[in-house]
């Protein structure tokens, strides 16, 4: 793949990228097991071969509730700031290349947007650019942590 590729990915009928480069696999959704005190957006975790892998969703973000897994969905499983993590999708769309001349930033167009990195027009379609680092800030990564150690303690993850 090349350095302006991207995955296409959608939640809600709208549609996100991803940096190609950012992407370790796509695989098809499993159970999320719910992690108790976990902060917003994280939907709880997947064992992925013995590795307790956090799974986030991006409909809160959307301002729309969460809903359950159904067979159609996809994990983005990712590495941030040095942890494994998984994003939710309805839907993996396509692998773009995206030029930076065709590239917004997100504070630009909707200033405030933490979760973003730049907006990308591709013809009628317009896909927010996501920014798998910024989803969780670090208070959050820390609460985060602090609950996957103390479910650990407690019970299983489901396999």
């Amino acid at each position: 793949m090349k350095i302006n590729d991207y995955i296409i990915f959608e939640v809600d009928a709208v549609r996100f990228g991803l940096p190609s480069v950012m992407v370790d696999r796509v695989e098809r959704a499993v159970m999320i097991t719910p992690v108790p005190e976990a902060p917003d957006p994280v939907l709880g975790v997947v064992n992925d071969g013995g590795d307790i892998v956090p799974v986030l969703g991006l409909r809160s973000r959307l301002g729309t509730e969460e809903r359950d897994v159904i067979l159609s969905d996809r994990l983005i499983f990712s590495s941030v700031n040095g942890r494994r993590m998984a994003l939710l999708a309805d839907g993996i769309c396509d692998v773009l290349e995206i030029k930076p001349d065709s590239v917004q930033n997100a504070d630009e167009v909707w200033p405030g947007v933490s979760f973003l990195k730049s907006f990308a027009g591709l013809g009628a379609d317009v896909v927010l650019v996501q920014d798998m680092g910024a989803l969780l800030d670090p208070e959050q990564f820390l609460t985060l942590s602090n609950a996957l150690a103390a479910m650990s303690e407690e019970s299983p993850v489901n396999e």
